[in-house]
């Protein structure tokens, strides 16, 4: 006879300083239709001094499922990341955050997976990671996309993500690891989270950024990206996954030099580590693409950006010109491609 999900899913949830959202997003994870309203939800508290502590109180009077724990000081966003996959005792594990959005018309094929005993189950589909294995790990990045198999976390791993704490992406540690050691990804035909609009902010939110060290202080998702597909073991893998991000911005792409954040992509570091990951030919063409970078992507510069619309099942293109790079001026065109949706099962 299985187990319950319940008994075998632990689910955390971290927050600093967001009560407003987190109120939002406990509502959806407790409202009458959730699947896991009478699971057991830990909320792993960064230290905020906002109301959040009254939020969590306000829940728990009819939903005593809901735990919470303060920590004593904020030990930053990362590493309460870190910190999280150490307190899991059940088979699976999945950390949420305090400000995303959901949907659960997909919720059985997620107990059905877990049943199966499936090593990784991937639960957000904006980066199409159904496609190959470049979206897939580019989909791990955020955080809650993964409910992972806690019985394969292990020292290493546990190493791994303390490293990358200070590469956003500590998290990306255990799916490089999966992808090292050939375990399977079951993805999800219909995503059930889809993220929240403050994400841009997670990486040094709460920090003076006066006080941070200046590496920390100036990276950008770029270069943390680029240190983190380093854990990829496999060299042609890991210049497929760098080469390849149909959603973004591929790291061996004279789109680096596009990022709108000027001072972070101009940091040498950042400069450095993107090439750092890069095979031979690639570091040629980065060179090179950096040197028209300080002279003619000045001037002018034209791209194609592309997103994925699961709803619609469409691929949103834009192409972007900037003129005269210290004016920041951009002009827009938009189109839509229709996409063959052959996402795996």
């Amino acid at each position: 006879m299985h187990k319950s999900v319940s008994e075998l899913l632990d689910i955390f949830l971290i927050t600093f300083n967001r009560a407003k959202a987190l109120d939002r997003t406990l509502e959806q994870l407790l409202d009458d239709k959730s699947p896991i309203k009478d699971f057991e939800i830990n909320i792993i508290d960064n230290n905020s001094s906002d109301n959040t502590s009254l939020i969590v109180q306000k829940w728990q009077k009819n939903h005593p499922n809901l735990k919470y724990a303060k920590n004593k000081y904020n030990i930053g966003g990362n590493a309460n990341i870190a910190r999280t996959f150490e307190y899991g005792e059940k088979k699976y594990i999945w950390i949420l955050c305090d400000d995303d959005y959901y949907n659960w018309d997909s919720w059985d094929e997620v107990e059905n997976a877990i049943h199966n005993d499936k090593d990784a189950i991937v639960v957000a589909k904006y980066e199409r990671p159904q496609d190959d294995i470049a979206q897939l790990f580019i989909q791990t990045t955020f955080l809650p996309a993964v409910i992972y198999k806690k019985e394969l976390l292990d020292s290493d791993v546990i190493d791994n993500i303390h490293y990358n704490i200070s590469n956003w992406f500590p998290h990306a540690a255990f799916s490089a690891k999966l992808i090292n050691d050939n375990k399977s990804f079951f993805i999800i035909p219909k995503s059930i989270i889809s993220r929240g609009n403050d994400w841009e902010n997670d990486y040094v939110r709460g920090s003076d950024t006066r006080k941070l060290h200046p590496i920390r202080k100036h990276l950008n998702w770029l270069s943390a990206f680029a240190n983190t597909v380093q854990m990829i073991e496999d060299k042609k893998l890991r210049t497929y996954i760098s080469r390849h991000n149909q959603f973004g911005i591929p790291l061996n792409s004279a789109r680096v030099f596009f990022f709108n954040d000027k001072e972070s992509n101009g940091y040498f570091y950042n400069l450095f580590f993107i090439c750092l990951v890069l095979n031979c030919w690639d570091r040629i063409k980065f060179i090179v693409n950096m040197l028209l970078y300080f002279s003619v992507y000045r001037i002018l510069f034209i791209h194609v950006e592309s997103s994925y619309n699961e709803e619609e099942n469409v691929v949103n293109k834009k192409i972007m010109i900037r003129l005269l790079y210290k004016l920041k001026t951009k002009l827009y065109t938009y189109k839509k491609q229709l996409v063959k949706d052959n996402s795996k099962k």
